[in-house]
């Protein structure tokens, strides 16, 4: 996997750019009807906003105040606040709590060295002046601590038998430094979902609030969107003309997530059970029109995705769990199963059954 981080911040620049809000209200949706206070998935049909009115809607465009950290001296009672005894940040606080303006609520524990923030509003208003009005969510993780936004990049791409891809891009950031701001380029195929990774490139921002590097950050991100949705296309029109039976569909599954072994414990055996009939309901359902190696590899990924890194359940904070592991990249099973699917079409194998 490769990073390119752009980093234009000079001393003492923490923002990317300057407060440039555009809070929108009573945006029509596409049909005409005006909503109010809604997220935009919540309305069907809906034209983009910014990405201040997604964040704005789920509550994540809050302040950030600083407070120091401390504890109380077990003798004399006294509020102790430990300070830097040296150097440039002599006398400054050591520690501090961020905390979320609104509500006070702890989201953050960082030194005193970190760099104060206006919460994620300079991210926000980035996105938008790089991509105006594609916003479709904005995700909160816990209190705030973490963040995520997706953004519609482009048309979607017609493989065919009304099978369509979307390609997006979703930016991560966080207040608490359990993430760096990243932009990575997705791509979704539409009829269920799924996430189909992204061709190994994120693009780390740090700082910026020039313009011609968010033409530069722009173009990097666009390419590396439109190359993975290129690659994906290829690989998709390839895996769609190789017709798949049942048999190869377990073949594929006994390499990629192989029978548990006779002495296993009965929990490992379990969980492997459990993810092999996951994926073998996703199979029957993308078998039913036409059979192809291509329905075999979205039935293993759209199973890793919404099942098995769900945990089987379907509330918010497990389809949260999965989002986040789609944009590590934590997605062994689909990995192997594009492996192996690419090796039996590309090098012309036969068909084993």
């Amino acid at each position: 996997m490769t990073r390119t981080t752009i980093d234009n911040a000079g001393d003492g620049e923490h923002n990317w750019i300057t407060q440039l809000r555009n809070q929108i209200q009573n945006i029509p949706t596409s049909d005409g009807v005006v909503v109010e206070d809604l997220p935009p998935q919540a309305t069907g049909q809906f034209d983009p906003w910014t990405v201040q009115d997604c964040a704005s809607t789920v509550g994540a465009d809050f302040d950030v105040t600083y407070t120091p950290s401390g504890y109380i001296h077990p003798v004399t009672g006294e509020h102790i606040v430990p300070v830097y005894p040296r150097g440039t940040y002599k006398g400054d606080p050591a520690d501090q709590y961020l905390l979320r303006s609104d509500t006070h609520e702890v989201i953050g524990n960082m030194s005193g060295r970190y760099p104060e923030r206006e919460g994620y509003k300079h991210v926000f208003d980035t996105l938008e002046e790089l991509f105006p009005r594609s916003c479709e969510t904005v995700t909160v993780y816990g209190k705030g601590e973490r963040v995520v936004v997706q953004q519609v990049l482009d048309d979607p791409v017609d493989l065919g038998g009304g099978d369509f891809i979307q390609p997006y891009i979703y930016t991560r950031m966080s207040l608490n430094g359990t993430w760096k701001t990243e932009i990575i380029p997705v791509t979704q195929r539409l009829a269920c979902e799924n996430m189909l990774g992204f061709g190994g490139g994120l693009v780390g921002v740090r700082a910026t609030k020039n313009h011609d590097t968010l033409l530069t950050m722009r173009s990097s991100v666009i390419e590396l969107a439109m190359a993975q949705s290129q690659t994906l296309q290829n690989m998709a029109r390839v895996l769609t003309d190789q017709d798949f039976t049942d048999g190869m569909f377990t073949e594929m599954l006994d390499i990629v997530i192989p029978r548990p072994e006779q002495d296993a414990h009965h929990k490992t055996e379990t969980a492997i059970f459990a993810k092999r009939g996951a994926c073998w309901n996703a199979w029957r359902t993308e078998r039913e029109d036409h059979p192809t190696a291509w329905g075999a590899y979205n039935a293993m990924q759209g199973a890793e995705q919404h099942r098995i890194n769900t945990g089987g359940k379907s509330t918010e904070a497990a389809k949260e769990r999965a989002l986040v592991k789609a944009l590590d990249g934590n997605t062994p099973i689909a990995d192997a199963a594009e492996r192996y699917l690419l090796d039996l079409v590309l090098v012309g194998a036969e068909e084993p059954f």
